[in-house]
């Protein structure tokens, strides 16, 4: 299988990251706009943290982020046809 093989790269861990931290905030962003479009346009940012981030939510809200943003950059990355290998 191709990963596993692009997996020994340092590269393709470098284009993982740059293409993972993107997504990442894109998704994040773009995940609370759509959820809390309400309480965003009417500044109501208390509304926000607590049905996100009060007690302790905000790290599963973060880690599930997080994870599937890995996954993804990890597959477009090993997908890309232009990717250097050693």
């Amino acid at each position: 299988m191709r990963i596993l093989q692009d997996i020994k790269n340092p590269d393709y861990w470098v284009k993982v990251l740059q293409l993972g931290t993107i997504f990442f905030v894109i998704f994040v962003g773009l995940s609370l706009i759509i959820s809390h479009f309400r309480q965003i346009m009417a500044g109501d940012f208390a509304a926000i943290y607590q049905d996100e981030f009060s007690n302790g939510k905000w790290l599963e809200y973060f880690l599930i982020k997080a994870v599937i943003s890995l996954v993804y950059a990890m597959y477009m990355t090993s997908r890309r046809k232009n990717f250097k290998r050693e």
